[in-house]
């Protein structure tokens, strides 16, 4: 990795980040129990030289590291209500260690905003409070507008610092979801993206009185691919969200849906039944060198690539009722089949470290969240209420999101790679089919 001393510019959002060295402290387990969190304290921003603007900024950074790190569940967030130090001091000899021990802080977020040549400056610090001692610190130079990405990147860093993997936070995540115009008895399905707290959800498909679902992302970032309805029969298209160009990449005249990108971004796999049955086929990223991969007796569904890109996991009925098998993208070898109880096993997701496949299973009269080796090996199931469907992981492979009937109607959720902490993200009208965005590419130049 490269140093930690050295300055990250992040061209799109105009960010500067500065990090600030330390030596860790804090050790959480990214497996520990759920009733066991760590108290941790978040002081809202204090003022620093030349920031005159109101407190509104101060306290809403705060607020969304708090959230984003409840939302982890490996925290327990302290009540500013409670905090007996209002000091602005982020030196660790000025902070009166004994105020925070006294409420059961054993770590504790401190930061000040100033003003540097029109542009603001934040400095976040993560202190240890048994040890008093600074255990992770970043400084961040940022347009006004661009503070809510300020605090998702810091509450990643604190997940970092903490457990040794990077949040998920600052990433988005898209979905599906149900709109119906009062004149239509009809409604439709767009696509829309929110952050990876469930806030700023915004539509992104403009295909009107038509469906749109089951968006994919591609490692950039930068581009989506998903099926729509919009020319009749449901097709592959690509959209790139900075422009809003939208591409066709199938006309064939046949069903085409749930595509999913390569890890490098080259190659789109998806499920078409231009043939006998519906098949898993492989196409370039703008739909040209199409070919169908493993043919077989019965129906082939929802592809996923490993994390090298040598090999894909998909629904298959080859023996008998759906299952989940593995093919080589390269035309050797036959298939092999990893799932062998249920009567329905889908929607499979290949984790971002290889160890893990997330899928759904029907049983019961419902479907639920299953996670299993790509060996076959260390099935588990990990969701019991309500029907639970399409579950993507986070770049991260510790969260997962999928849609849930837990409530009234059906939402996005995200839980720990083990079935803690599930939370719903969205609210309102019915969204289901979610899928995890990428980190933005300009993380690891600061690494």
């Amino acid at each position: 990795m490269k140093s930690f001393q050295k300055f990250l510019l992040v061209l799109c959002a105009g960010i500067v980040l500065t990090p600030v060295v330390s030596h860790a402290a804090i050790e959480i387990l990214i497996n520990q129990p759920e009733d066991v969190r760590f108290p941790i304290a978040v002081v809202n921003l204090a003022k620093g030289q030349g920031y005159s603007e109101s407190g509104g900024m101060l306290k809403d950074i705060a607020e969304v590291i708090r959230h984003d790190l409840d939302l982890s569940g490996y925290f327990f967030i302290i009540s500013p209500s409670i905090f007996k130090d209002h000091s602005p001091a982020i030196d660790p000899s000025a902070i009166p260690w004994s105020a925070w021990e006294a409420i059961g802080a054993r770590a504790l977020v401190k930061g000040i905003a100033k003003t540097e040549g029109g542009r603001t400056v934040v400095e976040l610090r993560l202190f240890d409070t048994a040890g008093h001692a600074l255990q992770m610190g970043k400084q961040y130079t940022f347009d006004r507008n661009d503070w809510r990405i300020i605090a998702h990147r810091f509450a990643d860093e604190v997940l970092l610092a903490t457990t040794g993997i990077r949040g998920p936070f600052a990433t988005k995540i898209a979905f599906t979801m149900a709109t119906k115009k009062a004149n239509r008895v009809r409604g439709e399905k767009q696509i829309y993206i929110m952050d990876a707290d469930g806030h700023n959800p915004h539509r992104v498909t403009t295909d009107h009185n038509s469906y749109s679902l089951g968006a994919a992302w591609a490692p950039d970032g930068r581009h989506i691919t998903y099926s729509s309805y919009v020319n009749g029969f449901p097709d592959i298209y690509m959209l790139d969200l900075k422009t809003g160009q939208r591409s066709r990449l199938t006309a064939n005249q046949s069903t085409n849906f749930t595509p999913a990108f390569s890890p490098d971004g080259s190659l789109i796999a998806y499920s078409s039944g231009q043939g006998h049955d519906m098949e898993i086929y492989v196409m370039t990223n703008i739909g040209s060198d199409e070919h169908v991969l493993a043919p077989a007796f019965g129906i082939d569904i929802a592809p996923s690539f490993s994390p090298d890109g040598h090999e894909i996991v998909f629904a298959s009925e080859r023996g008998g009722q759906l299952n989940l098998y593995r093919k080589s993208i390269h035309g050797d070898g036959a298939a092999t089949r990893i799932t062998f109880s249920g009567s329905h096993n889908d929607s499979p997701d290949w984790s971002a470290d290889g160890t893990h496949i997330v899928f759904t299973r029907f049983a019961g009269g419902k479907y639920d969240v299953m996670t299993i080796y790509p060996d076959g090996g260390g099935l588990r199931q990990i969701t019991t209420v309500g029907s639970n469907e399409h579950p993507r992981w986070a770049p991260d492979s510790r969260f997962i999101t999928y849609s849930s009937t837990m409530g009234n109607r059906t939402q996005v959720y995200m839980m720990r790679f083990d079935g803690a902490h599930k939370t719903p993200l969205t609210k309102g009208k019915d969204a289901s089919l979610p899928d995890w965005g990428p980190w933005p590419e300009d993380y690891w130049d600061a690494q």
